[in-house]
Order: C-alpha cells, then structure tokens, then sequence
C-alpha cells in the first residue's frame, strides 16, 4: 500500500481560519514557533489514525480567542488529497456542534459535537469511515511508520512495551522461536509468561536469596557442632566405672542379707503362722458382721421405701393444699363479680330518657309577627305567610322526629347492656358453681391423702423400732472357735516377743541397699542422657546437612534456570537482531547488553556508528534515525507512506535522505524576522 499526501485544506482548524497547503515528494514546512507547523502534521495524523502526534485523541481543534474561549457555530473541517496506490482519494471530516432550544427558553444551548465524514466526495458514517481507514492501514501502525517520535515516547517508557512493536511488527513470534529450537523448551516455564527481563530479576533476587540462607545454614551446623552437652563432657567410661564400684558394694549388701535370712528364719516362720491365725479370726469376724449387716438391711430398706411414699404423698398434698388456696380466690373473684354485676344491673334499669326538651319543641307555636316585613314593616303576601308557616311546621316535625328517635336509641342501648350484664352475671354464676364443685373436690382428697399420711407416719415409727431392736454389733462369744483362735494367738504372740527378729539390722542392709540402687539409677540415667543428648545432636546435624543439600540444590536449579535463560536471551536477542535489522540503514537495534558479572540484560537501543541514540548521539544522526526508523517500520509493514520530521533543521541539508520511496516532510523552525508559515519543495528550501 502506497500513500502519498498532496494537498490539505483546514477550515477553523485550530489556528487557521482557512489554509490550503500543497506538498510534494519532498517538502519542507518552515516557520517560526506557534506558526501552525504542528498543527498541519497534527491534522494528517489525525484523519488517517485518529490520534495526535502525542498519540491521545484528538481535543481542542476548534478555533479559540486570546483568551483560550472556542469560538462557536462554526464548522471545523479537514481534508486530504491523497494518491492511494496512484488512486486520487479525499477524504473530508467536518466537526459540528449541536445546540438545542430548551422548552420555555428564547436561547440556544450548547448539546455537544457532531462528526461526519466524505470519501472522494460520498458520505461516510463514522464506523464505516473507520473501517475503510483500517482497510487502508493499521491505525496504530500508520501513526508510528509515520513519526518516529510515537515510537521513541513508547521506547523511553518501557523497553519492553517498545520490544514487544518489534516483534510485532517483525513477525517474530518467541512460540514459533522455541519450537524451532527445542533446547529452550523449559524457558515458557521459567517465565511463567512474563517477560525475560522480569524472569531474570526474580531468579536474580531467588539466588541472592538463597545463597543468604545457606550462609545462614552453614552458621547454624557450626554453631551446633561446637555447641557443648547440656551434662557436660563426662566420659562414659567413667561413669561405668562408678557404676562398677556401686554394684560391688550392692553385692555385699545381698551377701549380708542372706546371712541374716537364715539368722531370722525361726522368727519369721512364727511370724506366718500367727498371720495365718489372724486371718482365721478375721474371716470369722466378717462373717459375723456380714449375718449383722444382713440382718439391719431388710427394716433399712423398708424404711427408705417409707420415706420415699411419704414425701411423695407430702408433695401431693402440698400441690392440692395450693390448688383449694387458687379456688378460693376464685369463688372470692366470682361473688365479687356476680354482686358488681347485680349493681350495675340496677342502675341501668332504673335509668329513663329525658324528654324535656321534646316537650318543649311540641309546646312550640309559631309567631304571627312573622308576618311582618322587618323592612318596610307592612305585612307580607298571603303565599310568603303560608310558605313560612309550613317551613315552621316542617322543622318542628323534623325536630320532634330527632328527638324521638334520640328515646329509641337510648332505649335500644339500655336493653344491650341490660343483656351483657345479664350474660356476664349468668357466666360468673356458672363458673362459680364449678369452682366451688372443685374446691369441694380437692378438699375430699386433700382429707384422704393427710389419712394417707398419717399411716404411712405410723409404719414408719414401727419400722425404725424393729430397727433399734437389733444390735450394733455381733456377738463374738457366741461363735464357734473364735475364743480358741484368740488365746492361740495370744500365746504365740508372747513366745514371738523373746525372739529377735532381726529388724534393725534388716532396716540397715535396706537403707544401704536404697542407697546403692539410688546412686546406680542416677549413673545410669546420666549415661542414657549423655546418649540421648550425643544422638539428639547428631540428628540435628543431619537434619541441618540434609536441608543443606536440599538449599544447594535449589540454588543449583536457579543457577541452571538463569544459565538456561541468559543463553536463551543471547539466542533470542540475535534472531530478533537478524530479524529487524536488516529493515535499518542508518541505525541498528540493539538487544542484549552485559553487566559487570557478564549477565545479559535485555535491552532496545538505536545505535548509529556506535553511539547509542540516547547516549550522545548529536541532533542530525538522530533526526536522520528518525527518518530510517518510520522507513523500516514501512518496509516491515508492508506501507509506503508519508514521513514526517521533525526538527529537521538540525539536520545538514546534504545529509538528507533524497533516495527514498517515502514520501519526506520536513518541519523546520526558522529564526531571524520571517514569522510566517511556508511549505515548498525541500530543495527550493534548502
């Protein structure tokens, strides 16, 4: 596709009021600032992308006063001639503004802006405008193959959004990249979709990480492996050594007691059998006081049985004592109603309607001065006297019929509370024959259940004298062997006395013996934790060597993954510069720079001869950048279209470019007293 701009016409465009501007292969527009050089390029960029130079939408086009007010009513219209493909095109838009009359106003108000649009002379809705504009060209990718500083605003921004143009425009897809280079299959992985750059700073700050924490690591197998025993460093074999000695000692305390068992064997056979004798007389003993226990258990049981029906017969009572107490307030309740009732009944009978006032409107008579006009004072016509006699008649006959029915409401109303209070009356007298039928009730069975108690009193009192009857203790004398068993004992237990028995000495050997065990069990246990105490250190340090490895091995696979990714990156970097390049005379694209360590760093740099676009290169190279970088984003496109330059007066005139397809538009700012506008060929400017 191929665009060339011949001929703009503005109409209230900003600061034209009307301006027709003819461009050629190569044109120059000169002027001094706020001469409207601008505004032209604006204007083009505008119709064919929809956006500014700047890239935002475009406001404010309509023409204003010094004082930044729009001035209103008036069309805002542009125009291009164009040749699309050798193809004479214009393309029209007109901006408008609405203004509506609000009901019950004499002035206009403003209701906003309107556009329209032609092509070579037919109208265009703004949709179907916008649709033959992409037709013609990408918008956003017209508006940077026609500036470049759309492109460097992105480029100054965020490397990586201007990286992403590139690839975009240069087809380079990273997919397609690694299938057709399967080594870098895990990248997609590593990335996790997010870019190189980004990748490689978490990998980066991973490592640095975790080299920290197996320093951190290796503190900790140091300081456990020079860390001392909670028990100190005792030899074990001393500790058996001592264990030795006391087990010696322990021997002969066994050698002694054994001495001493045959010593005291006589006094502890005698010492059996007099226990074996005890417990003779004891099993006699248990059984007495079993036959005993036996014989109190039976009135026991009967007399707890007892108690059980008599509280349960009180709370019965108690629960009946208080329903009588609830009926005889009630019966108190109801006579107290049936009497207020009987009162009530008595005045509201004895009651009659007052009938002074209808008797004294049938006492009425009319008044013949009635006759007599207040007026004039002669006496009234025959029909008025008639017509004032029957109005009299007629009121007095309402009045009375009032007033009669007046007595029959009031009769009416005193038989309804005559009944209600005959109902009520009726009511309270039932539900006091109930309620004293009740109490008659309750009082009969509180009569049986105090007989009912008084019974179970009785059998109570007669239990608990069976009770004390019996005996608290048995009988000894009366079993058989018991006396025989405890003279037997009593005799043994006298010859026992003479003999020694060998206590002291028996005390003696077992302190000793306690004392020996003791100080063996403390050996022993000092041993087992000095055991415990080496194994748990030892655990620990396998512990802390095992995590060890697990960390070396996880900064092992950083290390990996950022030696995948900076090969990777270098790869990728040069495909891309392959890709691009190529498309670029006066510059190359620059993708992949080093640090200090030699990590690779993704970046964009222009670099012309060198020197990097945004380190130090002079005015003329980067206008001259400028120009290759919409030629190349042409020629990756697919577009032949309209270059515009910017600045170009700090560009040696022979170093402009002549030889290009594209067309060139130069703006320059001119100096000296030549304020106006100029647009010519660029060699008649020159």
């Amino acid at each position: 596709m191929k665009i060339e701009l011949k001929k703009m016409v503005l109409e209230n465009y900003k600061c034209f009021p009307h301006k027709e501007v003819k461009l050629s292969h190569r044109t120059q527009i000169t002027g001094r600032n706020r001469a409207g050089k601008s505004t032209i390029e604006n204007c083009y960029l505008e119709l064919m992308t929809g956006k500014e130079l700047d890239g935002s939408q475009p406001d404010g086009v309509r023409p204003h006063d010094e004082n930044g007010v729009d001035l209103n009513r008036s069309d805002v219209i542009r125009e291009l001639h164009l040749e699309i493909d050798g193809k004479p095109t214009v393309i029209r838009k007109r901006t408008f503004q609405k203004w509506r009359r609000p009901h019950g106003q004499t002035e206009e108000v403003f209701d906003g802006n309107g556009e329209d649009f032609e092509v070579d002379g037919f109208p265009y809705k703004p949709a179907k405008f916008k649709e033959y504009m992409v037709g013609i060209a990408d918008p956003d990718v017209l508006l940077m193959c026609s500036n470049a500083n759309v492109f460097l605003a992105t480029l100054k921004k965020s490397t990586a959004d201007a990286r992403k143009i590139l690839e975009k425009m240069a087809g380079f897809s990273l997919e397609q990249f690694i299938t057709e280079h399967p080594e870098y299959v895990e990248v997609a992985e590593i990335t996790k979709g997010h870019s190189v750059e980004d990748a490689f700073k978490k990998l980066r700050k991973d490592l640095s990480t975790q080299k920290k924490k197996i320093d951190a690591q290796n503190e900790k197998i140091k300081h456990e492996q020079s860390r001392p025993l909670a028990s100190g460093n005792i030899e074990t074999a001393d500790l058996e050594l001592a264990k030795g000695e006391w087990k010696d000692k322990l021997a002969e305390v066994d050698k002694q007691e054994q001495a001493l068992e045959q010593s005291v064997k006589a006094y502890d056979e005698l010492s059996a059998e007099i226990r074996e004798l005890k417990i003779q007389r004891q099993s006699l003993i248990d059984e007495a006081l079993k036959s005993q226990r036996e014989a109190r258990e039976e009135p026991e049981k009967k007399i707890g049985f007892e108690n059980r029906e008599l509280k349960c017969e009180e709370r019965w009572l108690n629960a009946f004592q208080h329903d009588l107490e609830e009926y005889n307030f009630i019966i108190e309740s109801l006579e107290k109603t049936i009497e207020r009732a009987r009162e009530e009944y008595t005045g509201v009978s004895e009651q009659e309607f007052d009938e002074t006032h209808l008797h004294e409107i049938e006492a009425e008579q009319f008044d013949e001065n009635s006759y007599i006009c207040p007026t004039c004072g002669q006496e009234l016509p025959a029909e008025k006297k008639e017509k004032l006699l029957t109005d009299f008649e007629e009121r007095k006959k309402s009045r009375i019929a009032a007033e009669e029915q007046n007595r029959k409401n009031f009769l009416i109303e005193q038989d309804s509370k005559l009944n209600e209070l005959t109902r009520k009356g009726n009511k309270a007298a039932e539900d006091l024959k109930a309620a004293k039928q009740n109490k008659a009730e309750y009082e009969q069975k509180i009569t049986e259940i105090t007989a009912k108690i008084e019974a179970i009193q009785a059998e109570i009192e007669k239990l608990k004298a069976e009770f004390a009857a019996i005996p608290d203790e048995p009988d000894y004398s009366q079993i058989e062997d018991y006396d025989v068993l405890c003279e037997t004992i009593k005799g043994k237990e006298a010859f026992l006395a003479n003999l020694d028995s060998g206590s002291e000495k028996r005390l003696e050997l077992r302190q000793k013996r306690n004392q020996y065990m003791t100080e063996i069990s403390n050996i022993d246990s000092q041993i087992q934790t000095a055991a415990r105490e080496q194994e748990n250190k030892e655990n620990i340090l396998n512990a802390l060597q095992t995590e060890l490895r697990q960390m070396a091995q996880v900064q092992a696979d950083i290390e990996k993954q950022i030696d995948v990714l900076s090969k990777f990156s270098r790869a990728k970097n040069e495909a891309l510069a392959q890709e691009i390049n190529p498309h670029f005379r006066h510059f190359q694209f620059k993708f992949i720079a080093y640090t200090i360590d030699g990590n690779p760093v993704e970046i964009c740099n222009l670099v012309c001869d060198g020197t990097p676009y945004y380190g130090g290169l002079n005015g003329g190279d980067k206008r001259l950048a400028e120009v290759d970088l919409c030629r190349g984003f042409q020629e990756m496109s697919g577009i032949i279209a309209p270059i515009w330059l910017d600045e170009a007066n700090t560009v040696d005139p022979e170093r402009i470019p002549v030889d290009m397809e594209q067309q060139l538009i130069c703006i320059c700012r001119t100096g000296g007293e030549r304020k106006e506008l100029r647009v010519g060929e660029l060699e008649e400017m020159k």
